[in-house]
């Protein structure tokens, strides 16, 4: 535990790299809490971030995690939608998220309000399955399937989401189906279904409690004990882990009523976060397409005009990654024309310039973060997570100011293989039917 927190600085440099200052603690519960105090914010950040998303689901189940997620809005002691109490006193920020590798909950308050964020994620944390009923269930499982058809499926390139994962990885793969899930495993869920997934996930040892904000250690540690301490001794539950999938490539063409121009997107597996590799890979990508300097922005929208836009991006979880090349055509673009292009390009190394642009811009992106206690809450979250220290943002810019072309094109040579990419293609509906390529 560091020195309190009315003796340091919130934030302090060392070599010019950033550190938040913080505390932390584990409760018997097996509760990890972290208090990274900050007296010139009128504000406090209560964010809970659970170990469980949807690469913990059942084959059988997909889209749990984000039912849950759902569902979890009130609990024992609280008949009404806690947004409705945090709204009332004043909340300027309060959501939640579920993703492949954690579902998380935050709010942010006036500082004088940090007792009753602490009571609502201690009552839905220990109390939250004496509230659930089918009929809760049937409300919840009605606006998630309408959130799919919403976001998923009736928007354009809907229909290349689906196909890229049904390419990338094999049945039985819990990245497969997308963290919406299935509408029939949506339908299927049951009021036990979710009470195993709550009473599995949702212990306190599967949990990181971050506060960040205008707290007094002595009043903060007393509310956390309050509201945290009574709950009994748990243990995280053993994450399931898959095989990487196989290198086989794939070339299919989508037909989308929705689309208005034809893509091309292609992509390839990639390093697990924090692993070798990415931190290149994410470098790469930002620098391919950079609007006005990127080299796949200015060969295909500025130089031959064949694209409307162009968009790279390195995503990775816990279990693997994925590395992600999409072209939007223009009108009458020749694809073939394209394809070679992107063959040519994505054989090439980074320039220096650029390289040095992406990190500076890197920095630039993770000082802002600092800028409110919110932004920070969840960089601890993150860090904790999936390095264990949650003052892990001066590593990962010092990974990223370590980084050389020549390191950048060994990661490219080794997973961007072509006789590995896959290849998806979108054609709008109008210009005709979608046949196999």
């Amino acid at each position: 535990m560091s020195a309190p927190a009315e003796a340091a600085l919130p934030i302090t440099f060392a070599a010019g790299a950033p550190h938040l200052t913080l505390r932390r603690r584990t409760l018997p519960s097996g509760l990890d809490v972290v208090v990274h105090a900050d007296p010139s914010s009128p504000q406090v950040a209560v964010s809970v971030w659970y170990r469980a998303g949807s690469s913990d689901e059942r084959p059988e189940r997909t889209g749990l995690a984000h039912l849950f997620e759902h569902l979890f809005k009130n609990s024992q002691h609280l008949p009404v939608r806690h947004y409705e109490l945090l709204r009332a006193v004043g909340v300027s920020d309060a959501n939640a998220s579920t993703g492949a590798d954690r579902t998380a909950y935050h709010e942010v308050v006036p500082a004088d309000q940090l007792a009753l964020a602490l009571w609502l994620e201690s009552d839905r944390m220990g109390y939250w399955a004496p509230c659930i009923d089918e009929a809760r269930l049937a409300t919840q499982q009605s606006v998630v399937r309408a959130e799919r058809r919403q976001r998923y499926e009736d928007v354009a390139y809907g229909p290349e989401r689906f196909a890229m994962a049904a390419a990338l990885y094999p049945e039985g793969d819990p990245r497969r189906h997308l963290t919406i899930g299935l509408h029939e495993h949506i339908q299927a869920a049951t009021v036990d279904d979710l009470l195993a997934w709550y009473r599995t996930w949702y212990v306190p040892a599967n949990a990181t409690l971050v506060i960040a904000g205008d707290v007094d250690d002595a009043a903060c540690d007393a509310l956390v004990d309050r509201y945290f301490g009574s709950f009994p001794a748990s243990t995280r539950p053993p994450r399931r882990e898959v095989a990487a999938p196989p290198p086989t490539p794939v070339r299919e063409r989508v037909a989308d009523r929705f689309a208005v121009l034809p893509r091309i997107h292609r992509a390839w597996p990639g390093p697990a976060i924090f692993a070798a590799g990415e931190a290149e890979l994410d470098v790469l990508t930002a620098a391919w397409c950079a609007v006005g300097s990127g080299a796949l922005w200015r060969r295909l929208v500025y130089d031959t005009q064949l694209a409307q836009r162009v968009s790279a991006w390195n995503s990775a979880t816990r279990l693997g990654g994925e590395v992600h090349v999409a072209v939007d055509l223009r009108t009458g673009a020749d694809p073939a024309r394209v394809r070679a292009i992107l063959d040519e390009e994505l054989a090439r190394g980074i320039d220096p310039a650029q390289l040095a642009r992406v990190v500076t811009r890197r920095e630039a992106a993770a000082i802002w973060s600092l800028t409110a206690v919110g932004r920070r809450a969840q960089l601890l979250q993150r860090f904790a997570l999936y390095t264990g220290n949650p003052d892990g943002l001066a590593t990962e810019l010092a990974t990223y100011q370590a980084l050389t072309p020549a390191g950048i094109d060994a990661v490219r040579a080794q997973w961007l293989d072509p006789a590995r990419a896959i290849e998806i293609e979108t054609v709008p509906a109008a210009t005709g039917p979608a046949s196999a390529a």
